[in-house]
């Protein structure tokens, strides 16, 4: 019962946040609002936080893969595939960061066509002046939340994936 209570008591708040003036349709229709919402507030406060360092979230991220993979080159359409952005897009935003020192682009000797993208000193000087407060804010996000509930997360989001991914293997059907 105080199960049912919670939950009657999150979809009141979901059907609020969200400016709902129906019922939901399913469990699954909220359960989808819910993570569709939850990802929008999260990239509101990602939209906040990362100007205040004068980076974007995209570039954060760049600097994070280049930072993971150290002394590896990647060329531009790699990067633009870990990030899932256009290759247009991804060239974009890593002309703003080598204006800001914190890239350098080299002609692939492999490929003259492609460039060969590493990071800076100035680039990893950024990476570490906003890497601490980034993880001073996620674990102020999941302060509430125990070992076990992220694991179910984690999980969770695990098998909604490969769910994903099945569906997107098969024709979708007209219902």
């Amino acid at each position: 019962m105080a199960q049912q209570n919670l939950l009657d008591s999150a979809l009141t708040n979901l059907a609020g946040e969200i400016s709902l003036n129906r019922s939901f349709a399913s469990l699954k229709e909220a359960a989808l609002l819910s993570l569709l919402w939850t990802y929008e507030r999260l990239e509101q406060t990602g939209r906040a936080f990362f100007p205040r360092f004068g980076i974007t979230e995209a570039q954060f991220n760049v600097l994070m893969i280049l930072d993971d993979y150290r002394g590896r080159t990647f060329r531009q359409h790699e990067l633009a595939e870990i990030l899932v952005v256009n290759r247009a897009s991804a060239g974009s935003v890593l002309e703003r960061m080598e204006r800001n020192g914190w890239i350098a682009r080299a002609l692939d000797p492999e490929d003259r066509r492609a460039m060969r993208i590493s990071m800076t000193r100035a680039g990893s000087a950024k990476l570490e002046e906003v890497r601490g407060p980034y993880y001073r804010l996620m674990s102020r996000i999941f302060k509430d939340e125990d070992e076990r509930d992220l694991r179910n997360l984690v999980l969770f989001c695990d098998r909604l994936r490969r769910g994903l991914a099945r569906v997107e293997s098969q024709a979708i059907p007209k219902e």
